[in-house]
């Protein structure tokens, strides 16, 4: 029995990481909790646990958007309109989602040498 139990510990070791889930509970003190799927249970928790929902950044890009602040509720649909970390989470709180923070688009780069314009008119 005891061998069985070593070989069991060894099979766990040598497994490689498990996959993670996109959304964590972070409490302070305690290492982040990535085991959401949907960002609902993840608020939930982090409700029940003092602390707050995140996204994990190896399991999950956060979207593109204009504004900041993205609400994130069940079936990961994304509202991405809050310029104020305070608004997002009140919506987060009445609709049992969670707020988090989007990526900003790319700056436009500037043009090097205008090319021609396609809709220009020439005469003959």
């Amino acid at each position: 029995m005891k061998r069985i139990g070593l070989m069991l510990v060894g099979a766990f070791l040598l497994a490689g990481p498990a996959a993670a889930a996109p959304y964590c509970v972070k409490v302070t003190g305690i290492p982040d909790q990535c085991l959401y799927v949907d960002p609902v249970s993840c608020q939930r928790e982090a409700n029940r646990a003092g602390g707050r929902c995140t996204t994990n950044a190896r399991e999950f890009e956060a979207p593109v958007a204009a504004q900041p602040y993205c609400l994130a509720t069940a079936g990961n649909v994304m509202s991405c309109v809050y310029a104020v970390h305070a608004d997002c989470e009140t919506d987060a709180k009445r609709q049992g989602g969670t707020c988090i923070a989007s990526k900003r688009p790319a700056s436009p780069q500037p043009v090097a040498q205008p090319g021609q314009d396609p809709f220009a008119v020439t005469r003959p």
